[in-house]
């Protein structure tokens, strides 16, 4: 008996023809003798069928909230910017008085549920429902937010961080001036080829820059701490652990590197070895970046304050 497709799963399929038929025909003899009614086609295919199938299996289904439908709707918007050739964007521009406002919005919700949720991954829940796409916005978002909005903040628990040890700030700074003087030179470089090559990879400098940003805004503000007897281990936005403070075996110092590199052995430590290991009862799932699952019995950890780290784990 086969199994039917998820909502989402179909969709994707269903989006993803879509847009290689609209990719064929830009780029067939059939477009290139009928190009205005090609282009017109494919962008409103690119733009308006594929919104309305996600509403149709998606949004109808139970999947995904209507709102989703906005960021959609932007991102298709994108696409056809780029599949539809430069000169038959017509269609597109007009389209671009729905999108900019829409764009707008997409931001100010985003930023609005983020603000009112406490938790960044009840936010994205909220929006995207329990799936591994939520896993991978929340991962970008977050970053982003850090990146952005949380200069000023100061972290909500008390606990233990393991970025100061090491000067990560100071790294991140160099790893910045650095990326600054090289996005200058690759994208006058890669102008003398094709501009849109040179701007392409100077987003993604810029991008690389903020996802720095935010990763030093995360370690510093999620700190690892205890409440109502479960330990929440946090490494940045780059892994997040829960367990109950009963299920903690032990505290010791690593025996050598063979003992904190062994499979099943989350590092929670930059640069410098791990310092102490905090050996489970019970192996617990660490989530990592874009929802990647780890199973793991053991976490090697260096902490900043050790104090803070014995208070958290239990043992003052």
């Amino acid at each position: 008996m086969t199994r039917a497709l998820s909502p989402t799963r179909l969709f994707a399929l269903a989006a993803l023809s879509i847009v290689t038929v609209c990719v064929l025909i830009t780029r067939s003899h059939l477009g290139a003798a009928n190009i205005d009614v090609a282009a017109w086609g494919v962008t409103f295919d690119l733009t308006l069928t594929i919104p309305l199938v996600y509403y149709l299996v998606v949004v109808r289904s139970g999947a995904a909230r209507p709102l989703t439908l906005i960021p959609l709707f932007v991102v298709c918007m994108a696409l056809a910017a780029f599949v539809v050739p430069r000169g038959q964007q017509q269609f597109v521009h007009d389209l671009r008085f729905i999108s900019a406002p829409l764009e707008l919005v997409t931001t100010v919700l985003v930023v609005r549920r983020l603000r009112r949720v406490r938790d960044l991954s009840a936010a994205t829940r909220a929006l995207f429902g329990e799936t591994r796409l939520a896993s991978f916005v929340e991962c970008e978002i977050g970053i982003l937010w850090y990146a952005l909005f949380a200069w000023r903040e100061e972290p909500k628990e008390r606990g233990f961080t393991i970025h100061e040890r090491c000067g990560w700030g100071s790294i991140v700074v160099c790893f910045l001036t650095l990326l600054v003087f090289e996005s200058i030179g690759m994208h006058f470089l890669v102008l003398h080829w094709s501009a849109k090559a040179a701007w392409i990879v100077t987003a993604l400098d810029v991008y690389g820059m903020l996802w720095l940003i935010g990763d030093y805004h995360a370690l510093r503000l999620r700190p690892s701490f205890t409440e109502d007897g479960i330990v929440h281990l946090r490494y940045g936005m780059r892994w997040t652990l829960t367990t109950p403070l009963t299920n903690i075996a032990g505290i010791d110092e690593p025996q050598g590197e063979a003992d904190w590199k062994r499979k099943g052995v989350l590092k929670m430590a930059m640069l410098d070895e791990p310092a102490v290991m905090i050996r489970l009862h019970e192996p617990v799932v660490a989530i990592g970046i874009a929802g990647i699952r780890r199973t793991v019995d053991a976490i090697a950890v260096l902490p900043d304050d050790m104090e803070a780290f014995r208070r958290v784990t239990g043992r003052c």
